[in-house]
């Protein structure tokens, strides 16, 4: 019996569902060849069958389009797994802190906990000194940006010249033998009980005089940080229902303006016509009764402090330094930074805010930034503020802001104000600490208990990798205001082209101030940044002594403005940084002089410490410290001279240098100078001359102490 035939709609229908052909990557090469079907084996049906050698024997097979589409949907998975992750991280972070804030489990020690989790090494501290400052019985540590260690390499470098021609540069310098002193200076931080009754204070006219000098002098030059206009309003209210002939109420922050008045007013004249103010005493310890009666009343408000306090600690860190007390410089910054964080000024102000306390919360924040880069790199020790975490907004210093500040000064064109050098100071301050961390921050090739003088590849390679990020400070200079700057006669401002001031005679004194000081200011911080490549071991020609000649070229710029504007103006009458600048400058040209005598800029640098010791002179009229400057300045001076004169004299100047010992003829260029002269120890006669009862009445005398190690 015949099998039906199928019709014609089940064969369409066998045919509609038919299993479609498994597809293949890629046919080998026999089956392209004879266009046949390949398949998926290795080798493939057709080549074992005829015995051939199969192309696809050892290759990887390439994927077909449905198995490349998984593998992309596959990928598509695993990215949105990791953005999920990611987005999970803040909450896993704030669960590892609390974590971390836990006890410590039972039979674990915080040592082994640590030892699970080994940290990343972390970066050493370059050299310091230990120093014992006057009228203290400790050593205080002063860091590698510092002056003070700048000095004790300096002087460590002519001691050990035992048969080279600077013998007697500096000589004695025996430091760690000396006696003790016996007064504690840290009894002036504590509270204090009483004035007694020698106690000097000013009449109402008086103050008054004083207090107006404020407001052209450290409010528009250095901070802008008190409401002019709130701060008369509250120097009026001290004298509400106060009896005729009695003390107004005691004010903290008035008093510290008085000291800080009474000290610059006094400095800024010659020694025979300041007043009486002074009780016999130096300038800079004008105010000293206004500054301990300041401090009283600040004991007070160490709990609750408010902003009126911040501003205190800030003016009594200026305070102190003028009168050459730097550690307690330091430790008047390290309150007001632990203060600025009590009020919270290192929160951004909400907008809610009005914008002119806005505007004063972010001025006083960028002050204590200010004032914490000034002092960490003066004393060469850490930063106080981390700046790993958002700040503020910068202050703004448009003309609005300006009419909001509570001072009423005109505009200066070019769409800047009296605010202006506020922030400019600002961002200089901003790029000159990060290139102070990033210097003193890197890792050194250097081998356990040396340092990085005692390897100049070393030196050369910080140099190196260093020296490029300065270009920062150029850029700087580039986007100030032409209104901030001072003109000049065939130069610009802010290079080192030694061309000539023209100050505009009719702007306002405390906008001639602005404009010099900021210029100052920029080189100041170019010595500092670059003096550590001073070296007495890098060979010439390296891209060390190029940044150690940038160095001296600041400060031969920087002698040369100040001696025009103390020989020509009153710009700087009375204005201790300004001396201190010129100090640092000028111990700066000295020991670049005494490392290369046969760099380029040399000449350059022995005239301008010629300069240098003019300007000190002129600083010397006034107050002591300058005096015990010039001194030290003009001694190493005349020496230097001495020495260059001998080598002049010789043929061969080259051999001179490089290693023959003195002869009796060039030692005796040096009997001037005696057996008496240590340079370190002359040195901290500068910066801390002081004697401690001079600002606290009362302390037994004691003698300076010098220790260096």
């Amino acid at each position: 019996m015949s099998q039906p035939e199928s019709s014609p709609t089940d064969a369409h229908q066998r045919l509609t569902f038919r299993r479609k052909r498994k597809q293949v990557g890629r046919a080998c090469d026999g089956c392209r060849l004879q266009r046949i079907k390949c398949d998926d084996t290795v080798p493939c049906l057709n080549c074992r069958t005829r015995g051939r050698e199969c192309s696809n024997g050892n290759a990887n097979l390439a994927p077909t389009l449905p198995q490349a589409q998984d593998e992309i949907d596959k990928l598509k998975r695993r990215v949105r797994e990791l953005e999920a992750e990611l987005s999970r991280e803040p909450s896993c972070k704030a669960g590892l802190v609390e974590q971390t804030q836990e006890s410590t489990p039972p039979g674990e020690s915080p040592l082994s906990q640590k030892s699970a989790n080994p940290e990343k090494p972390k970066t050493k501290f370059w050299d310091g000194v230990f120093l014992r400052p006057a009228r203290s019985p400790h050593s205080a540590w002063f860091g590698p940006s510092s002056l003070y260690f700048f000095t004790h390499r300096l002087s460590t470098f002519l001691s050990t010249q035992t048969d080279q021609m600077l013998i007697h540069l500096a000589t004695n310098l025996v430091l760690h033998e000396q006696p003790t002193a016996t007064q504690d200076c840290s009894k002036l931080l504590g509270p204090l009980t009483g004035l007694g009754g020698d106690a000097f204070f000013l009449t109402p006219i008086q103050e008054e005089y004083f207090i107006s000098l404020y407001w052209e002098t450290y409010h528009t030059s250095l901070y802008a940080f008190i409401d002019e206009a709130n701060f008369k309003a509250h120097v009026q209210s001290l004298y509400v229902d106060v009896p005729p002939g009695s003390q107004r109420k005691s004010s903290a922050l008035v008093d510290m303006v008085l000291a800080m008045c009474m000290q610059y007013h006094a400095s800024a004249k010659p020694s025979s016509q300041q007043s009486d103010v002074l009780e016999g005493n130096d300038a800079t310890m004008a105010g000293r009764w206004y500054y301990r009666r300041a401090q009283a009343l600040m004991t007070c408000e160490v709990e609750s402090p408010s902003t009126s306090t911040l501003q205190c600690h800030i003016l009594c860190a200026v305070y102190v330094c003028g009168g050459s007390f730097h550690n307690m410089a330091d430790t008047a910054c390290a309150l007001a930074v632990r203060t600025a964080y009590m009020l919270g000024l290192h929160l951004d102000p909400p907008s809610t805010m009005p914008r002119r306390e806005r505007e004063s919360r972010r001025r006083l924040w960028w002050s204590v930034f200010e004032i914490d880069t000034k002092v960490g790199i003066k004393v060469g020790r850490p930063f106080l503020i981390r700046d790993t975490h958002d700040m503020p907004e910068l202050p703004s210093d448009t003309f609005e802001a300006a009419m909001e500040s509570g001072s009423t000064f005109a505009p200066i064109g070019d769409n800047a104000t009296w605010l202006s050098l506020n922030l400019q100071r600002t961002k200089l301050y901003q790029i000159v600490r990060t290139l102070n961390l990033a210097l003193y921050s890197s890792e050194l090739s250097i081998h356990e208990g040396n340092s990085v003088y005692d390897d100049p590849n070393t030196l050369e390679d910080l140099a190196s990798t260093w020296g490029p990020q300065t270009s920062s400070l150029t850029e700087w200079t580039k986007q100030i205001p032409q209104s901030l700057k001072t003109s000049r006669k065939g130069g610009s401002a802010f290079s080192h082209d030694g061309s000539i001031l023209d100050i505009e005679q009719y702007a306002p004194l405390w906008l001639q101030r602005q404009r010099v000081c900021l210029e100052l200011e920029y080189h100041h911080v170019c010595i500092n940044l670059h003096r550590p490549f001073i070296s007495f071991s890098a060979p010439q020609g390296s891209m060390a002594a190029e940044m150690a000649a940038k160095c001296a070229i600041h400060a031969i710029e920087l002698s040369s403005i100040t001696r025009q504007v103390l020989t020509n103006t009153t710009i700087l009458n009375g204005w201790h940084e300004a001396f201190q600048w010129q100090w640092s400058a000028a111990m700066t040209m000295v020991g670049f002089v005494v490392a290369n005598f046969q760099h380029p800029v040399t000449t350059a640098a022995r005239f301008a410490i010629k300069t240098a010791v003019e300007v000190l002179d002129i600083f010397s009229r006034s107050f002591d410290a300058a005096v015990k400057a010039a001194t030290i300045v003009r001694t190493m001076h005349t020496n230097i001279e001495a020495v260059m004169e001998y080598l002049d004299s010789q043929p061969d100047q080259g051999s001179m240098l490089a290693n023959a010992p003195a002869s009796d003829a060039l030692l005796t260029q040096f009997d001037a100078v005696g057996q008496d002269f240590d340079l370190l120890d002359m040195a901290m006669d500068v910066d801390f001359w002081a004697e401690l009862d001079m600002l606290l009445p009362g302390a037994t005398a004691a003698t300076t102490q010098t220790v260096a190690s």
